[in-house]
């Protein structure tokens, strides 16, 4: 079967065949259905963030159907409709019984499977996995699926599973923004969208988004968004406080970028909280200065939106069904596997919020 490796940073990322082990105790084997290509993706590649392991079977965004189960496992069956996530959530543990699954403590992050070994091989060499959803197939802890309707179209349920609840979790479940507070989202890409939508679920009375290319700005208005800001024609943090009479309560960096960051900072006002929403550099340190912190500031990360998968993706399902927020107009297309270095060239030259791979 087909899958995208990386061996170090660097394009073209190679398409190759590789094998795929059998699922093992309490393990799944799913076909995947569709996959989205995310910035976190490109970042991998391009060096900017630096995986744990390699070489490293890619992608972390997917949607698929089950087609065999291993020994001991009890909630997943052959035919099941399954949104992948990056969080195993063994349910048991400190943190997913306090309802932070994503800090799951029986499920390291060692992009291998729970026993210390991997299901994917090139010519004998063991290949490490996150989710590995740019990939025909994958293998992956049946916590680690969650079962939606069979009614549902894979193709747009597969963004549910990073960009549309990283963006929304990050509003709902990390900064919990009420009823008419005022936001800023610093990047409007496929997770900064969602972001956006988020805050509009949550009655947000000002949504300003803020990106350097246009035709994002346009997109973010249509997904609910109230003001825009291109930072190459105005400065934002003062554009910001004129439309806000001092600086917003939530400002939220969906980029990583420190500059951004701190800009995304100082557009809040006192008593404000900015969520880092954005994956940073591995080594990135802030400089904050204490008088603005002391301030009531708060800064907060947001890894994955807070995810509580089996709720919360059936929740975003039910948004989507109701007409409540936009899945269809996030994707902007539509390739195949082979395409994946066409599809982060879109994504990198803004011509694409989400490309998505089909199978």
């Amino acid at each position: 079967m087909k899958a995208a490796v990386l061996y170090k940073p660097g394009f073209p990322l190679p398409v190759e065949n590789v094998e795929l082990q059998k699922p093992q105790s309490g393990e799944v084997m799913v076909k995947l259905s569709a996959a989205g290509v995310c910035h976190s993706d490109y970042h991998f590649v391009s060096g900017f963030f630096t995986p744990t392991r390699t070489p490293l079977v890619m992608g972390h965004e997917g949607a698929g159907i089950v087609t065999e189960v291993g020994e001991n496992v009890k909630t997943v069956n052959v035919g099941d409709k399954v949104i992948l996530s990056m969080d195993s959530m063994c349910g048991k543990c400190k943190n997913c019984t306090i309802g932070q699954p994503t800090m799951c403590l029986t499920y390291p992050r060692t992009f291998k499977m729970p026993d210390g070994t991997t299901r994917f091989k090139k010519n004998g060499t063991e290949l490490y996995h996150m989710v590995g959803t740019f990939s025909e197939y994958t293998v992956l802890p049946e916590d680690q699926l969650v079962i939606i309707p069979q009614e549902t179209p894979l193709d747009k349920a597969c963004i549910i599973g990073c960009a549309v609840i990283t963006g929304i979790g990050s509003v709902i479940n990390r900064a919990k923004v009420k009823m008419g507070d005022t936001t800023a989202v610093f990047g409007c890409g496929g997770v900064g969208l969602n972001t956006i939508q988020g805050c509009s679920i949550a009655g947000a009375s000002k949504i300003i988004a803020v990106d350097t290319v246009d035709s994002k700005l346009e997109k973010a208005i249509e997904l609910g968004a109230t003001h825009t800001i291109n930072p190459t024609k105005v400065d934002a943090v003062q554009a910001i406080n004129d439309l806000t009479s001092g600086g917003v309560n939530f400002a939220f960096d969906v980029v990583g970028d420190p500059k951004v960051i701190k800009t995304a900072f100082t557009s809040t006002r006192p008593g404000g909280t900015t969520v880092i929403v954005g994956i940073p550099p591995t080594d990135l340190e802030l400089s904050i200065k204490g008088w603005d912190i002391l301030l009531d500031r708060t800064i907060m990360g947001a890894f994955h939106g807070g995810a509580r998968a089996r709720h919360d993706f059936l929740w975003i399902l039910d948004l989507y069904n109701t007409g409540r927020i936009k899945l269809d107009e996030l994707i902007t297309g539509y390739r195949p596997l082979d395409e994946i270095n066409e599809a982060f060239d879109d994504l990198i030259q803004g011509k694409s919020i989400r490309t998505v791979l089909t199978f």
